[in-house]
């Protein structure tokens, strides 16, 4: 079933789908308006061929799952900008699950604030690409880009390439209680050769004090394989703002269990993060005496081999989640990343 536009009001307890949402005189759209208790599922969305847009919104609603669906070329050739996922202020209790987002020119995946408790779970996100409308509008993407929030969780997903946008998971202003874990950053597609993602995690912002930082960050057990020069001559799989100097170290961001591709330099992640504990950086400088640099001989998935003595059993047990990226059980002696070593 085709649908151009699904306005739900002031309901509560409806499940939707399966169901294309597509473009045909207007923007497509399924807003989510004052409601409770909604499940949007195995949808498609999608604006492929034409100049209009197609997204998701929630705005105002509370315990909505969007799940099974598909979001691809959400805005590919629309003057407006465009978001496959736009979330709002008002929007508590979303969870965003086994979704694939894929292939979409000049566009963020999933975008904007939420009141509180954000689950962003088992999802792909895949090739966010610059379109040739103009400079301004086609000039940032990012997988992922949140600016305000408390509690949220991102994990067991896969990020794949972007360009020219500020990170595949960019999380900043008041979004507090942030939790990123068992997630794998890769830098490069062979469905896109030539394009590598610059950067991993972006945590903060350089811009005005007024816009704040996130409070009470934990980046523990990913595997983060990006990590390209960008134009301002930054190379590293993630980024702090270097503004978290200025706040007490136990409102900082943790660092634990990572696999960290490339990090260059010390500042301003190692500087101004709370603790740095067991990490393994494969290219560059590690930030405490727990952390490790060297190969890591992962497979051409980012998963741990026989040969991946830096990663297997070394990872802190006080940090390290009861499951890696697959489910499976770390048991006491975890290891490094998103992966647990499968060969025992």
């Amino acid at each position: 079933m085709h649908v151009e536009r699904l306005l739900l009001e002031g309901t509560q307890h409806v499940s939707i789908g399966p169901l294309t949402i597509a473009p045909h005189a207007q923007d497509a759209s399924v807003e989510v308006d004052a409601s409770a208790h909604i499940d949007l599922h195995d949808l498609l969305v999608t604006a492929q061929g034409t100049r209009r847009m197609a997204s998701v919104l929630v705005p105002d609603s509370h315990d909505v799952a969007i799940r099974r669906s598909v979001f691809t070329h959400c805005g590919d050739r629309s003057v407006a900008w465009s978001n496959c996922l736009l979330l709002s202020r008002w929007s508590h209790d979303v969870t965003v699950e086994d979704d694939w987002f894929h292939d979409c020119l000049g566009c963020d995946f999933v975008h904007g604030r939420f009141g509180s408790g954000l689950t962003i779970r088992r999802n792909r996100f895949e090739r966010a690409l610059p379109c040739r409308i103009g400079r301004r509008r086609c000039g940032h993407q990012d997988l992922i880009e949140l600016f305000a929030g408390q509690g949220l969780r991102v994990e067991a997903n896969r990020f794949g390439v972007y360009e020219r946008g500020g990170a595949q998971l960019y999380v900043t202003g008041r979004t507090d209680h942030v939790t990123i874990l068992n997630n794998v950053f890769v830098g490069t597609d062979p469905r896109v050769p030539g394009y590598r993602a610059h950067i991993g995690i972006v945590v903060g912002s350089r811009g005005p004090r007024r816009l704040g930082l996130p409070r009470d960050v934990r980046i523990v057990n990913n595997t983060i394989l990006t990590g390209t020069r960008r134009s301002d001559g930054y190379r590293g799989a993630l980024r702090m703002s270097s503004r978290y100097h200025t706040l007490p170290r136990r409102e900082r961001p943790l660092l634990a269990n990572n696999v960290i591709g490339v990090l260059e330099r010390p500042w301003p992640v190692c500087r101004v993060v709370r603790a740095s504990v067991s990490n393994v950086v494969v290219k560059g400088t590690t930030c405490s005496a727990s952390d490790a640099s060297g190969p890591v001989e992962l497979d051409q998935r980012g998963r741990p081999t026989a040969d991946s003595t830096l990663l297997i059993d070394v990872g802190s047990r006080r940090y390290a989640p009861p499951t890696d990226i697959t489910g499976r059980r770390r048991g006491p002696d975890p290891d490094v990343g998103a992966y647990e070593y499968a060969g025992r």
